[in-house]
């Protein structure tokens, strides 16, 4: 395991990559963790057993709870979420011509499944130019931690009619609430972090130490990274954004992970059952195809086409590989990411799930992405390829 850390080691100093915490697990538990501290960033190791923002991989999380509260509550994933969520009504749908921008009403009704695979219509501000244009014209509020508002953006296309990457798991997190009567972070305790004992893992910023939150990075225009954190609010309010709202740690992530390799049952669970993580894994869109990710703000997040040249599907709360990664992960696999370069796989072919959780801006930068990429071939080069 020296071999494997100074390697790693090696290649994140050379990316100026300025901190990590990473590893891997199979379904027994964690068989290989470890951290990475920039000696050019951080004088000691003071930023040890971090709290991290998961951003947009929370969304797994969530599709989770809502798979587990839909099968408890005995209600169809295929369902439409008006009963549960009124104000869906109100949104518009934003039709686009040329320079003509006009909104009008959606005559399709968005079900939990939509909003689980991504294509009830809804986008995000950085990535879809009309929701984009709405709040430079402060005709939309922005998305701001602890604050739903953002929520009321229009859907950019029907329901049902293509994929699109956006707000939808804000909605489930709501549904979720709504149906329960309970917040989504007592959801969250119910059905993961107690049957678990993931004991730093939550949507509630009250229960996160501060003094172990990592810091956040961004990229200046010499390519490096400047700290940010005191520009970064930490969190407020009362809305749990089941999209990007989620505080873990690398173990605690690890352990919700390993429920997707044949986990047999999760203890203290009622309602826990392996069919629920194989349908997350399952192609939800069908012939539906997940399209490039352009970006409108980047400070916040590049554009974006994951795997360019491989076939790509979406499940509940992640993105499939149906080819394999070369020296990387089964085909059939599962992965996703979040904004401040937070990323994950599960290889269930291999029966193996890793993580790599950076805090930097903005998302998708190159040398972020080519340390994610380095520690997944390393992690089967020296240990999964060797098992």
């Amino acid at each position: 395991m020296e071999i494997v850390q100074k390697e790693l080691e090696q290649r994140f100093l050379s990316l100026g990559i300025p901190l990590a915490d990473f590893g891997v697990t199979d379904k027994s538990g964690i068989i290989f963790k470890s951290s990475f501290r920039n000696p050019e960033v951080f004088d000691d190791k003071i930023y040890q057993n971090n709290i991290f923002r998961m951003a947009s991989m929370s969304k797994i999380v969530t599709a989770f709870l809502t798979l587990n509260v839909l099968e408890e509550k005995k209600i169809c994933v295929h369902e439409p979420v008006l009963k549960y969520l009124p104000e869906v009504k109100d949104i518009k749908l934003v039709i686009v011509k040329g320079t003509n921008v006009h909104f009008t009403k959606s005559n399709m009704e968005i079900t939990f499944h939509q909003l689980l695979n991504c294509t009830s219509g809804h986008g995000y501000e950085q990535h879809h130019a009309p929701i984009s244009e709405l709040v430079r014209e402060k005709k939309l509020s922005p998305m701001k931690i602890g604050d739903d508002q953002f929520l009321r953006a229009p859907l950019i296309s029907s329901p049902g009619e293509r994929w699109n990457y956006g707000i939808s798991y804000g909605w489930l997190g709501k549904a979720i609430e709504t149906i329960t009567r309970k917040s989504l972070n007592a959801n969250l305790k119910k059905y993961l972090t107690q049957p678990l004992g993931l004991k730093n893992t939550t949507f509630d910023f009250a229960e996160v130490n501060p003094s172990k939150v990592a810091p956040v990075f961004l990229k200046d225009g010499t390519n490096k990274f400047i700290n940010i954190s005191k520009k970064v609010p930490l969190g407020k309010g009362e809305f749990h954004y089941g999209g990007g709202g989620l505080w873990s740690t690398l173990e605690d992530y690890l352990k919700f992970l390993t429920l997707f390799l044949d986990k047999e049952h999760l203890p203290g669970s009622l309602f826990y059952n392996k069919q629920i993580t194989d349908e997350m894994l399952k192609n939800q869109i069908g012939k539906l195809a997940v399209t490039p990710l352009k970006s409108f703000n980047k400070t916040l997040a590049l554009d974006y086409d994951l795997y360019p040249n491989m076939k790509k599907k979406w499940g509940y709360g992640l993105l499939l590989n149906i080819d394999p990664l070369e020296k990387r992960r089964s085909q059939g696999s599962g992965s996703w990411a979040g904004v401040l370069n937070t990323y994950f796989w599960i290889d269930k072919k291999k029966g193996i799930a890793g993580t790599i959780l950076m805090q930097s801006l903005p998302c998708y930068d190159q040398n972020a992405l080519k340390a994610f990429e380095e520690f997944e071939k390393i992690m089967y080069k020296f240990i999964i390829n060797k098992r």
